[in-house]
């Protein structure tokens, strides 16, 4: 019987690994190059603290809806601009939709935080909504104007006043950064992102709507959460005897 030295049985074990390492590779090569880029999942509900951020509507509305907003950012002048009005007239003014707003101001955005901090200041002396409004109405002028300039006027007060105030509440600046965390946790990266849902008092769980939708489809998602709402109440409501 011949014997095989050993140095040439452990050189042809190592090729064999080689060989077998080697088309491993390869196979794993091919299957990755077959499979598509994962990319994050999108949230779909959210639950979020609402309690002291500034609303418009009746406390009592069956369905709320929460507005992750950048005053910098387009799509949401587009949404102030063109569906904020008719959400406003065709539910907000009935009692039908409560709405809440919460800033997320985006890195990228080098006015955005200030501008969110003026507007909470105005919202001291109860104006928050004119300098929200004044804000996106002059988008294109904040980088030469100043957010501060913009909300000050919109809220009929100093510019000065706004930035003591920006500066030195700390507890503005806390409620914006809270607000931001509030989002990273619910994976929301996106302006304007909408969470809509059944209403509550300090903690409001939705749906997640990303992006500034049109009429017709944030109208059909209302509606919808309106008809869930009743069907709800319906159920829970003792039979008469």
């Amino acid at each position: 019987m011949q014997r095989w030295p050993w140095p040439w049985i452990a050189a042809g074990a190592m090729a064999g690994c080689a060989l077998t390492l080697g088309a491993q590779f390869v196979l794993q090569q091919i299957s990755e190059a077959n499979t598509p880029p994962q990319t994050p999942k999108r949230p779909t509900i959210a639950t979020i603290g609402i309690q002291g951020d500034p609303s418009m509507g009746s406390s009592t509305a069956p369905v709320t809806i929460v507005e992750f907003s950048d005053f910098e950012c387009p799509y949401c002048k587009h949404f102030h601009d063109e569906t904020l009005p008719l959400l406003k007239k065709n539910y907000i003014d009935k009692g039908l939709v409560r709405f809440i707003h919460k800033d997320l101001p985006l890195p990228f955005h080098k006015n955005a935080y200030l501008a969110a901090t003026a507007t909470r200041c105005a919202n001291e002396d109860e104006k928050y909504w004119q300098a929200y409004s004044g804000i996106f109405s002059q988008q294109n002028c904040l980088a030469c104007k100043g957010p501060l300039a913009i909300a000050a006027a919109a809220a009929g007060t100093t510019s000065a006043k706004l930035e003591k105030c920006s500066k030195d509440n700390t507890q503005i600046r806390k409620i914006v950064n809270i607000n931001k965390s509030e989002a990273a946790i619910n994976g929301i990266r996106a302006t304007p992102t909408f969470v809509i849902g059944r209403s509550s008092r300090t903690f409001h769980s939705g749906t997640v709507i990303e992006g500034a939708i049109p009429w017709t489809r944030l109208k059909s998602i209302i509606d919808r959460a309106l008809l869930d709402t009743k069907t709800t109440d319906s159920t829970k409501r003792p039979a008469n005897n």
